[in-house]
Formats: C-alpha cells, structure tokens, sequence
C-alpha cells in the first residue's frame, strides 16, 4: 500500500477510535486493530496515540483556517452579511463532516495528560483568535458597534458554536437543515454586535 494511504488509513482509524472511547482511554493497539495493521507499521508513522492526536487536530484547524474569507467591501461584492454566512456556512460543513474528530475536540478532559490539554488549549486559542481578529476588523470597517468587548464576544461565540455543533454531531439534534442552522447562529450572534 501507498505510504501516504497508509498513513491515511491509520489517521482515520484513530479518529474513530478516539472518537469512541476517547482520547485518555484509546490505546494504540486500538488504533491498530481498527486501522488492521501490525503495531509495528503504527511506529513507522507515528511515535505513538499523541503524535496521532496532534496531527489530527493540526489538520482540522488548518482546514478551518483555510475556509474562512476576509470579508470585502469593494463594489460589486455580496453585502458582508452574506460573505460572514458563507464562512460560517463552510465551518460548520467541514465540523459536522468531521463528527469523529469534532466529538474528540469538544468533549474531552483536561488535567490528565499536559500535552494533550497544550493541544487542546492551541486549538481554541486559534479558533477563538480569528473570531477575534474578525470582530475587530468589523468594528474597524464600522459594520459592528465599536463598544462591545471582541474578545469576549469571541470567547461567547466560539462556546456557543462549539455547544450546538457538538449536540449535533454527538445526538443528530436539533434536526435541522445547515442553511438554517447557520442562519440561526448567525442571528443570534449578530443581533446584538451590528451597527444598528
């Protein structure tokens, strides 16, 4: 097999694993007996269920990094609006896409393995860094109040996004189309930071 399928195949096969009886209490021979191969090729790719896990979250974030568009003012553009409810519509896909590794993330304990709470605590200080960063361009563009807190409205909306999205992926609930599940998000989060 392709070392790159390979490697692939072990990282999807953790992903459920870790998915399934969590990260603290998977093993490698778990992720090898899922992914059907010897322990020995696991150690050709990995150093063990750290490495494993670290790599698996580095990929999440950095296709959550990636989906998400700098919102353009410039004639002719969709209105803001618009261009924020086809990022949150692109994180929320790539989320509930990922329901494994999504579960991982937002149902995990702290305080029993310092490098997995570090890689916890990287994750959310990116994610809630670019909802940072995107509150203060808009409060920088006038399109939001300039007197509401953006870090704490980024730490609200990176707590709220993370509660519904887990509910879905981990209950199937609340059933309800992405469109309006992000049209919902978005008015909720937005109704109290526009400019009015």
């Amino acid at each position: 097999m392709d070392p790159g399928a390979r490697k692939e195949g072990i990282l999807k096969a953790a992903s459920r694993v870790f998915a399934t009886k969590g990260y603290h209490k998977a093993s490698v021979s778990d992720i090898t007996t899922e992914a059907g191969i010897a322990r020995g090729t696991f150690y050709l790719y990995f150093k063990g269920k750290r490495d494993v896990f670290s790599e698996l979250v580095d990929m999440l974030t950095i296709r959550l990094e990636a989906c998400l568009r700098r919102v353009d003012l410039s004639p002719g553009k969709p209105p803001w609006e618009d261009q924020i409810r086809a990022n949150v519509s692109r994180l929320a896909s790539i989320l509930l896409s990922e329901r494994e590794l999504t579960l991982i993330l937002y149902n995990h304990y702290m305080g029993l393995d310092e490098e997995y709470d570090t890689k916890i605590r990287e994750f959310y200080a990116r994610i809630t860094n670019a909802a940072l960063g995107a509150l203060r361009l808009g409060q920088q563009m006038r399109l939001l109040r300039p007197e509401f807190n953006p870090h704490l409205a980024a730490l609200h909306m990176v707590g709220s996004v993370k509660e519904v999205i887990y509910h879905i992926a981990a209950y199937g609930e609340p059933d309800i189309p992405a469109e309006e599940l992000v049209r919902e998000m978005l008015e909720y989060h937005l109704a109290g930071i526009k400019t009015k």
